[in-house]
């Protein structure tokens, strides 16, 4: 075995050239590298530590140049029976995902090509009679210390770091186009018409073709394509720290596992790719979502909504696609502040911290509060900020609620006939002397006093209470109802004590027909 070693790099490029033409012509370069007799022979070269290199070396050059056109050749004409990638180039999300696991099944292949390539020592010993007593030496790693940087061996990680660095450009290239277009405001460029086409599919909820819909999907798009770099940034983290735990022996043995994560990255080229990705694209969703909020009262104001349903519109569809992503649900090595700009949180406070002051009814309070919600939902109650933005929306809506019932409350004691009379009981009780009595005083006559609770006996067979179908929350519009009852109520009760009571000074008082009591019941049932 060992006088079929080559004795020359010349000799070893032509025998390796030879092959990868053979194995490129019958498409079984593959076959060719795991065969048995080729895998022996590479490990013989451990005998030289030169020739070795060179020759792993070179497979990784061949690799790579065949990792690399397969690459374009699957974005440009299609590759093993499937369309072309790029012709998804419309719709970015799925272009992108494309690519990505075109590159980790790539990975995947070219690491067991790797580990085939470089064994273990204890896999093959080759016997030499020159040698101890034992009559055995094992042609490993752990016989050649010492050595050069230049003569080392490669291990199995270095062939896969040296296999994928030739797709790593293409790949960053077409994924910084696809981000950097996606951030660009809508009027900056002509491409918008792919996603308005798909807005008005209902692909990525509603908004039409309005600015701020198109915005919106932009968003959700560049939120999409941050899980999925996350999620296989992280898959072919995994594959790559397979890889190293099968190397022996290894230099990150010692390192934690954040700082094996860094390694590896400085060593693989498509990690650190993957890793310049994932951060870019969270800038660019960063400025995005900036631009969308200071263009919070433009977009008002074209689409005739509130901000709050804006804002509402927004948070919702990026909680729909965390959910629906599953790369933002693992553990992934990125930068904290990364971590940050990506979660719900940080969108929540961005965007409803400007949205807050523009809340002046109602339905914009329980809008925001349902966005809330659905940010607890994806995240959790745990989280500190969401419990203060909890207290400060129920703040403000108990405002607004007791603002909508007051004039409600209002309205319906005029509606029912109770109105004047409870404003002339103010009015009396203002300038209210000793031995004052109340149907001496205008607008409180027994006269009036009897048209008025007449007329409100007449609404108590379908009270003017408002229905608050506007309210969304159920228990929200229930308490709304009940509290006006409430209200009018008590305004009753006034009366029917003021009525009754030496103060009021009426000689007839049958026209009292129900105490408070059972006008509560009514009213509250």
């Amino acid at each position: 075995a060992v006088a079929n070693v080559p004795t020359s790099s010349s000799t070893a490029t032509t025998v390796l050239s030879q092959s990868s033409n053979m194995g490129s012509q019958d498409g079984t370069m593959d076959e060719i590298l795991l065969h048995p007799f080729i895998k022996r022979s590479i490990l013989v070269l451990r005998q030289v530590p030169a020739y070795y290199r060179h020759t792993l070396e070179l497979i990784a050059t061949s690799r790579r140049a065949e990792v690399t056109r397969k690459f374009l050749l699957a974005l440009t004409s299609g590759h093993e029976g499937m369309a072309p990638i790029e012709m998804k180039a419309h719709d970015p999300v799925n272009y992108v995902g494309d690519m990505l696991a075109n590159i980790f099944r790539t990975i995947n292949v070219e690491s067991e090509l790797a580990k085939g390539l470089v064994e273990n020592d204890e896999q093959y010993s080759y016997t030499d009679d020159d040698n101890d007593s034992s009559g055995s030496q094992e042609y490993g790693i752990n016989n050649y210390k010492g050595v050069d940087d230049d003569l080392k061996f490669m291990s199995a990680l270095d062939v896969l770091n040296d296999t994928v660095s030739g797709v790593a450009r293409p790949l960053k290239s077409r994924i910084s186009q696809v981000i950097s277009s996606l951030a660009r405001r809508p009027d900056d460029e002509d491409g918008d018409e792919a996603l308005e086409h798909m807005d008005g599919l209902g692909l990525y909820g509603s908004g039409g073709n309005e600015e701020a819909g198109t915005a919106r999907i932009r968003l959700a798009s560049l939120y999409s394509i941050c899980g999925l770099l996350l999620f296989y940034h992280s898959a072919v983290e995994k594959a790559v720290k397979k890889l190293e735990a099968q190397t022996l022996p290894s230099k990150y043995a010692s390192a934690s596992e954040g700082e094996q994560s860094t390694m590896l990255e400085q060593d693989n080229p498509l990690l650190r790719c993957l890793f310049e990705c994932v951060q870019e694209g969270a800038n660019a969703y960063v400025a995005s979502l900036n631009v969308y909020r200071a263009m919070l009262d433009s977009f008002s104001a074209q689409s005739r909504e509130s901000q709050a349903t804006i804002a509402h519109a927004l948070i919702t569809r990026l909680c729909d696609v965390r959910i629906a992503s599953p790369g933002f649900g693992i553990e992934c090595h990125a930068p904290e502040d990364t971590t940050r700009v990506l979660s719900l949180g940080y969108l929540f406070d961005t965007i409803i911290e400007a949205t807050l002051p523009s809340c002046t009814n109602l339905d914009d309070a329980v809008m925001l509060k349902i966005a809330l919600n659905a940010v607890t939902k994806v995240e959790g109650e745990s989280d500190e900020n969401i419990k203060k933005w909890y207290g400060i929306l129920k703040e403000k809506e108990e405002v607004m609620v007791d603002g909508q019932i007051a004039h409600d409350t209002n309205y319906v004691l005029d509606e029912c006939g109770l109105g004047p009379i409870g404003s002339a009981i103010e009015s009396m009780m203002s300038v209210y002397i000793e031995g004052m009595v109340a149907s001496s005083h205008p607008g409180l006559s027994e006269d009036s006093l009897k048209s008025a609770i007449g007329t409100f006996y007449g609404s108590l067979v379908d009270p003017p209470i408002p229905s608050y179908q506007n309210i969304k929350d159920p228990l929200l519009r229930k308490y709304a109802r009940n509290k006006v009852g409430q209200n009018i109520a008590e305004m009753y009760s006034k009366i029917y004590e003021l009525t009754v009571s030496e103060k009021g000074g009426y000689k007839d008082v049958t026209f009292l027909k129900h105490d408070a009591v059972a006008v509560k019941s009514l009213l509250l049932s």
